[in-house]
C-alpha cells in the first residue's frame, strides 16, 4: 500500500520538526551542560544517543514518572519497558563512564585529605546507589596520596563489621600510613548508630597499635553523606556519654 503524498509530506514535516527539536537540546547542552534542564530533559538528551531516529520525549516523560529521576532510570534498565536490550547497554555505557572519570581523578587526587570532595564524589557515586550494605577501605600512604582502594565486605551491618582484621592486614601489606573507611546505609539515613560508631573506635584502636591512622569514616546513600572526621567525632575513643 502506497502512502498519499499528503501523508509523506505530513511524515517528513514532522521529522524535519523532531530534527529541529533535537538540534535544540544539543545547544543547550553545548552552553550550559545538563544545567538548567529538567530531569525528563535530561533522559531525552541520553535516549537521544541510543535512540537515533524516534522521538524519545514520551519515553523520557515515561521513565521519569516511573522511576523518579536519571539515577534511578540508570540503575534499572535491564528489563525497562520501550527500551531495546542494545540501547539499555548503551545508556549503562554513560554510566560506567560517568564512574571511570571519577575514580581517574579520584586516583590521580595527590593528597585526599585536602581534596574531600573529590573521595566523596567517588564513592557517593560508587556505593550511595547499592541495596546492600557495603564496606570498602581506602589505604594511603605518608602525604595521604592513594596506595590502594578495595572492598572489604558486603551483607548486613554486624557482618561488614567482622572484617576489622583484614583491614588491619591489608593496611600492613601495602605499608599504609592511614586508611579512610567507607560504608553504605540503603536505608539512606546516614547518621551512625550506637554500633557504628562503636566498631569504628574499635577499629581506630586497633589501627593506632600498629602505627596506622584512622583518618575517617564516611557513611553514604545516594543522596547524603555523613563525615566523622567533619563531625568532629574521635576515631580512637568513645563520646563521653558512651563511656558513662
Amino acid at each position: 500500500m502506497q502512502l498519499s503524498q499528503a501523508s509523506v509530506k505530513s511524515n517528513l514535516s514532522s521529522a524535519a520538526l523532531y530534527s529541529g527539536h533535537r538540534d535544540r537540546i544539543r545547544q543547550r547542552f553545548l552552553l550550559n551542560g545538563f544545567d538548567g534542564m529538567l530531569p525528563y530533559e535530561v533522559m531525552e538528551a541520553l535516549l537521544m544517543q541510543v535512540i537515533p531516529r524516534r522521538d524519545v520525549k514520551p519515553l523520557a516523560k515515561q521513565l521519569i514518572a516511573r522511576y523518579g529521576g536519571v539515577a534511578q532510570v540508570l540503575d534499572v534498565l535491564e528489563n525497562t519497558p520501550g527500551l531495546g536490550r542494545v540501547s539499555a547497554i548503551g545508556l549503562k555505557m554513560f554510566q560506567a563512564a560517568a564512574v571511570y572519570c571519577l575514580q581517574e581523578k579520584f586516583c590521580q587526587a595527590g593528597n585526599l585529605l585536602d581534596r574531600p570532595e573529590t573521595t566523596l564524589n567517588f564513592i557517593r557515586m560508587k556505593m550511595g546507589a547499592l541495596k546492600h550494605e557495603c564496606c570498602m577501605a581506602i589505604f594511603l600512604d605518608a602525604h595521604h596520596q592513594l596506595i590502594e582502594f578495595c572492598k572489604i565486605a558486603e551483607g548486613t551491618v554486624n557482618y561488614v563489621y567482622s572484617y576489622n582484621r583484614n583491614i588491619m592486614e591489608l593496611a600492613l601489606t601495602l605499608h599504609a600510613s592511614g586508611v579512610i573507611i567507607v560504608h553504605n546505609h540503603p536505608s539512606g539515613v546516614c547518621e551512625p548508630s550506637d554500633k557504628d560508631i562503636e566498631s569504628t573506635v574499635l577499629l581506630g584502636v586497633e589501627l593506632e597499635r600498629i602505627g596506622v591512622n584512622l583518618l575517617d569514616h564516611f557513611i553514604v546513600s545516594r543522596d547524603t553523606h555523613f563525615s566523622f572526621a567533619a563531625a568532629g567525632l574521635s576515631l580512637t575513643s568513645l563520646p563521653e556519654v558512651e563511656k558513662k
